[in-house]
């Protein structure tokens, strides 16, 4: 014998269990998204530390390959490489290689730099006597590059 049916059988999951299943899916987003904005950032300031140790670089080979004194200027959150004397005909007395680099645009990152602003290089690829401290800052944490006396780069 079969039982009597009151409607037509339902397949499917109640109201009740749908918001069960969100209800723990956003906790575990909850738990999860901290751990993940922590990560973007460190990344970032990671990339950013990156960009500015290849300026660097960049700079060392051209004073290095142009026998003239370059520097890498850090003025806020922005990136310069110049190259002195003047080669290229125009106003001022140095030359800008390659483009500015804005890294807080970029990476978010707030640039600091002690002493001073700037990184210098001599003509045969060598560092200023004073070492030089980048920092790089965003969201309370921090990373840094330091550029010895002797131009080598620490990270």
């Amino acid at each position: 014998m079969t039982r009597p049916t009151l409607g037509p059988e339902r397949a499917g999951f109640t109201l009740i269990e749908i918001l069960v299943v969100v209800v723990i899916i956003g906790i575990i987003v909850g738990i999860g998204f901290p751990s993940l904005n922590r990560a973007k950032v460190k990344s970032d300031i990671r990339s950013a530390r990156g960009q500015a140790v290849a300026l660097y670089y960049q700079a060392r080979s051209t004073a290095f390959m142009t026998g003239r004194f370059t520097a890498l200027t850090f003025t806020g959150n922005q990136a310069v490489i110049t190259a002195t004397p003047r080669l290229s005909p125009g106003v001022g007395t140095a030359d800008t290689i390659g483009n500015v680099q804005d890294l807080g645009q970029l990476y978010a990152v707030t640039v600091t730099v002690t002493p001073g602003n700037a990184v210098a290089v001599d003509p045969r690829g060598l560092g200023n006597s004073v070492p030089t401290t980048v920092y790089f800052t965003r969201s309370g944490q921090q990373d840094s590059m330091l550029v010895t006396g002797f131009g080598r780069v620490i990270r």
